[in-house]
């Protein structure tokens, strides 16, 4: 009985304990947990909130990063004011280094005794200081809060260019009559007489001295240096150092900065070759005011040294258009028959010269004996050479461009046509041991000015070409043997004009 009384008893003790800690959930709490699960929201949702946050924190100042690099002048934009005659270089040094607050050093090889005039009101400190160093001809170095004065410096350049030296070398013209006559008497008394003797020679010569970009170099750089400055020059790596006092070294920069912008300039040439076999109403040449003339149609001018129309050298210059080369294409074709020889194009730098070529090369045998006297008695002996040499039959032109300091173009153009009209042998015992040709030559030099995108015309090269044409009776021309009674060889002669055109542009740096 008493067991069943504990039993019950314990029971009892473990529902109170069970009620008592399990406390009674409140309709919001409910709902507070039933919000508490986990919701995705879509996309324009979450943009909302966003805005929403935006406008929040917009009042919020950004944040501002301060800039990665910034300079600070150790001068602190000081001004300064003073009044100084005839004051020695390192008095004013010291007084304008205890202003900035600055420790200074002086080189003892500057001159500290240079008298300065000088009276600034309200100026930098650092203008004032680098109008002493112009004056004094020294430079300064900062070193933290450590002014250094200094006058001798070295600096290196880096001048790569192509190591050779070009030249070239052209003569024009010659003798025009060299004849004369033996025997004969003058009314003064018996002698010889001298025929006429005319000469008339044009040479254009750029000597190979002339284009050597390092001995230009180092002769400018010589002549720029002071009584104490030094050099070296390096041609292979292209690298010059030089020491000296600062004043001289920035002459010399300057005059490499020259040379190197004017070495680097180059002008691209596309030639245009042709040949104009003339028509029987143009046989004296091209009219070259028919060509001015068909320019002019165009919209532009064509400038020419000569315009008389009539056979003779000629060079003309007018800007480049598809419009205006049209024009002188057709102006030629109505001369005759144009044919493109060659269209080359190259790439010079400015002083330079390039060679055009155009043809072929014929080879000449020339036969060379060589005889060797015998000695003790002994026979002569004879060394027979053959000595090859080429002609070409074509044209050759040299070009060398000029870019000035405007911009404007000087042209030296020497074109040369030669071409083969028949060759000459020399028999010697049967056998023919040397041949010679005849040359049919044309040639002209001119310096002309022109610009970029210009288009340079040349002409007046006129040559006659004689071939024979066989002319025959349909039908009764091909009747064998019968046949030669109703043909016949005639020897036609046509003339041939030559005209260059050159389209220039310089390639900008």
């Amino acid at each position: 009985m008493g067991s069943f009384v504990q039993l019950g008893l314990l029971l009892l003790l473990i529902t109170g304990c069970t009620t008592q800690s399990t406390p009674e959930v409140e309709e919001s709490d409910k709902n507070s947990t039933e919000k508490s699960e986990i919701k995705f929201l879509t996309a324009t949702e979450e943009i909302k909130n966003f805005k929403e946050n935006e406008q929040l924190n917009s009042s919020v100042p950004q944040m501002i990063l301060p800039p990665v690099y910034q300079e600070i002048s150790v001068f602190d934009d000081g001004k300064i004011t003073f009044s100084a005659q005839n004051t020695s270089f390192s008095k004013l040094l010291y007084s304008l280094s205890q202003t900035a607050g600055l420790n200074l050093i002086i080189d003892r090889d500057i001159d500290t005794h240079i008298p300065i005039t000088m009276s600034v009101k309200d100026a930098s400190i650092e203008t004032v200081l680098d109008i002493m160093m112009e004056i004094s001809g020294n430079y300064y170095i900062l070193k933290g809060n450590i002014l250094h004065i200094k006058q001798f410096m070295s600096k290196s350049y880096n001048i790569a260019y192509i190591h050779s030296a070009t030249s070239f070398g052209s003569e024009l013209g010659g003798d025009t009559l060299n004849s004369a006559q033996a025997g004969g008497s003058s009314s003064g008394g018996g002698g010889g007489g001298q025929g006429v003797k005319g000469n008339f020679q044009l040479k254009f010569d750029n000597p190979s001295k002339t284009n050597d970009f390092y001995g230009q170099l180092e002769s400018n750089v010589q002549a720029l240096l002071s009584e104490e400055g030094k050099y070296t020059l390096n041609k292979f790596t292209g690298t010059l150092s030089v020491y000296d006092k600062k004043h001289n070294i920035d002459a010399i920069t300057t005059i490499i900065d020259s040379i190197k912008r004017k070495a680097n300039q180059q002008v691209s040439i596309e030639a245009q070759i042709l040949e104009v076999t003339l028509n029987n109403d143009h046989s004296l040449g091209i009219d070259w005011t028919a060509v001015k003339q068909n320019v002019a149609t165009a919209g532009d001018t064509l400038s020419l040294s000569q315009t008389l129309g009539l056979a003779g050298p000629v060079a003309g210059v007018v800007s480049y258009s598809s419009s205006n080369f049209s024009a002188v294409i057709s102006a030629l074709n109505s001369n005759g028959d144009v044919d493109t020889v060659s269209n080359p194009k190259i790439k010079v730098l400015s002083g330079q010269s390039a060679l055009i070529t155009s043809g072929k090369l014929v080879p000449f045998w020339e036969k060379e004996v060589q005889v060797t006297q015998g000695t003790g008695g002994s026979a002569s002996t004879n060394e027979v050479t053959y000595n090859r040499r080429d002609v070409l039959d074509g044209i050759t032109m040299g070009v060398t461009p000029t870019i000035m300091e405007n911009g404007n173009i000087m042209l030296n153009i020497v074109p040369v046509s030669s071409k083969i009209e028949k060759v000459i042998t020399y028999v010697d015992g049967g056998l023919t041991v040397a041949s010679a040709p005849v040359i049919n030559i044309k040639e002209a030099g001119t310096v002309i000015y022109a610009r970029d995108n210009d288009l340079v015309l040349i002409g007046g090269l006129i040559s006659t070409t004689t071939s024979e044409v066989e002319e025959s009776i349909p039908l009764l021309g091909s009747i064998p043997y019968l046949g030669m009674l109703f043909r016949n060889t005639v020897h036609k002669k046509e003339k041939h004009e030559l005209v260059i055109l050159l389209k220039l542009n310089v390639d900008q740096q």
